[in-house]
């Protein structure tokens, strides 16, 4: 589900925005509100406490209250946060058995409340991240640590079980899925209970914004924060407006309501490209719209059907229709600047092959057209976001896609914040197939999500997928910091999750952005977190 990437991304594949209205460089519109930036999103975040969470909105609102040990730019080029720089094997961050990183924190840090920030708040967020009872989401990376040791107050020594060359990219860097902030130590060590915690309705960092309010359904309110460490955020306010429908989000950029949509969805980018002063672009995102199969479901744990359901899909008319272009093809599991990314042949619409697939593994067609075997019968719900018009007309074309071939499908939405939570469909492993649009990480191992012994909770495999030969090549990708060896690793383990479909990627996407032409200084990174410079925003 998500990737890692350990190499830094090229310029050239990170250049190609696409700016198809004007900007202005001063704020001057009536309807602008001076340093006050109004944001839109669908849904209401369902923990403010980042580390409770797995919603894309808690990532960005994150970015917005919190900061990390290394973040990236909007080049993708690794830079520190509160680490003054990235460890490495040059600068001597990074023993040369690969056992031992050394992190140099800033000075003059403060958290939100006026308390100096230390490394004992490094060694407190670790801590709260590997608890076994609280209910964190992704442990990949910090359960590797064996001790952190904090010589002093602004350096700490991080020391692991075993090499883990992916870790400067997952220990408390926001690049991928499930990335981590820093959190006050003084805050963990008073609630007792974490995952009751008063962050989640509180939260407290030492980011360029600091919280304000939250009315459940309707606002979050951010103020500036003064004392930010990288300078004053120029923006004095930002307000996060939850409108649950895109149409509508759509109307209030229209009438100029709304400074920033969060995800604007593919479906509508034709519709904000024709909004006078309004400024659409697409940016570099390692991120794909995916569909994924549970293969615990009766039928799903045959690579037939899981090979008949790629080929049974219009891809061509995904990107086109749905998508309106906002998407390409995909190639890989992995994106496209990746150690170890090859082009493969993409999955093509050939229904042909599917049947032909379908038949010789013996599902049959009934009366009604659906196919079974041995009592199974090829008929299965697709789990969708509630208010997603993109996703919804996904859905739509993948039942008549799939039920051409003999695969019946319906369709069932879930609100977003119920979606991803530890009892929504997808942890708790009742879906069959399920919708959405991912981040791909920072390094090309995943074993933390396909891996046959990383079931959730234990890991990230969600789909019930398991490939002895992908799991040797993940593990021997880890045993090693030499990137043509571990590329070559790579290689090999993605043609394998290709060919027996450990998901399907359906295109792979650009982030779209829509946002107000007063809007300055306004940039995004290609990670899952893309707000990497918002104290240099203003309006």
């Amino acid at each position: 589900m998500r990737v890692t990437l350990c190499v830094l991304l090229a310029a050239t594949a990170l250049a190609g925005c696409v700016r198809v209205a004007p900007t202005t460089t001063r704020g001057e519109h009536a309807w602008t509100i001076p340093h006050v930036l109004r944001i839109a999103d669908i849904s209401d975040p369902d923990h403010l406490n980042p580390y409770l969470s797995e919603m894309d909105l808690v990532y960005d609102l994150s970015s917005l209250i919190y900061s990390y040990l290394v973040i990236a730019d909007d080049r993708g080029r690794l830079i520190g946060d509160l680490a003054t720089e990235v460890p490495s094997l040059e600068n001597g961050g990074i023993s040369g058995d690969g056992l031992t990183y050394t992190y140099h924190l800033r000075r003059g840090v403060f958290w939100h409340d006026g308390v100096p920030f230390t490394s004992k708040d490094v060694v407190a967020s670790w801590h709260a991240v590997v608890n076994p009872h609280n209910d964190t989401l992704f442990r990949e990376g910090y359960d590797r640590v064996a001790s952190i040791g904090t010589p002093d107050d602004h350096t700490i020594v991080v020391h692991l079980r075993q090499r883990y060359p992916p870790f400067v990219t997952q220990f408390f860097a926001p690049l991928q899925e499930g990335g981590k902030p820093i959190l006050p130590a003084h805050v963990i060590d008073r609630d007792r209970d974490f995952n009751r915690s008063s962050l989640d309705q509180n939260p407290i960092g030492t980011g360029p914004f600091r919280f304000v309010s939250w009315q459940r359904g309707s606002q979050i309110t951010l103020e500036r924060f003064d004392r930010y460490f990288k300078g004053m955020p120029k923006l004095d306010r930002i307000e996060l407006h939850i409108i649950p429908d895109d149409d509508t989000i759509a109307t209030q950029v229209r009438v100029h309501a709304v400074d920033l949509v969060v995800s604007p969805p593919g479906a509508l980018f034709d519709e904000y490209r024709s909004f006078p002063q309004t400024v659409t672009e697409l940016r570099p995102w390692n991120a794909q719209e995916v569909l994924i199969l549970n293969d615990r479901q009766p039928g799903l744990g045959d690579v037939a059907v899981r090979r008949a359901i790629a080929s049974a899909v219009d891809y061509d008319s995904l990107i086109r229709k749905v998508s309106h272009n906002v998407g390409e093809t995909a190639y890989n599991t992995l994106p496209p600047t990746a150690s170890g990314y090859q082009q493969l042949s993409p999955h093509a619409y050939d229904p042909a092959l599917a049947n032909r697939l379908l038949d010789d593994a013996g599902w049959v067609r009934g009366s009604d057209g659906i196919r079974s075997r041995g009592g199974v019968r090829l008929a299965y719900t697709i789990a969708v976001i509630a208010g997603s018009t993109n996703l919804a007309d996904i859905a739509l074309q993948l039942q008549q896609n799939l039920q051409a071939v003999g695969i019946d499908i319906a369709l069932k939405t879930y609100p977003y914040n119920a979606i991803f939570s530890t009892t929504g469909p997808i942890f708790s492993g009742t879906y069959d197939l399920a919708i959405y649009s991912t981040t791909l990480g920072w390094d090309p191992d995943v074993h933390f999500y396909v891996g046959c012994d990383q079931w959730y909770p234990r890991g990230q495999n969600v789909y019930g997928y398991c490939d002895h030969a992908l799991d040797a090549l993940e593990n021997a990708g880890l045993q090693t910091d030499d990137l043509l060896l571990r590329a070559a690793y790579y290689r090999s383990a993605s043609e394998i999750m290709w060919q027996t479909i450990s998901y399907l990627p359906l295109y792979e996407l650009r982030r779209p952005v829509v946002r107000s032409p007063d809007l300055r200084n306004f940039s995004t990174n290609p990670s899952a977190t893309p707000w990497w410079n918002a104290w240099q925003w203003d309006i």
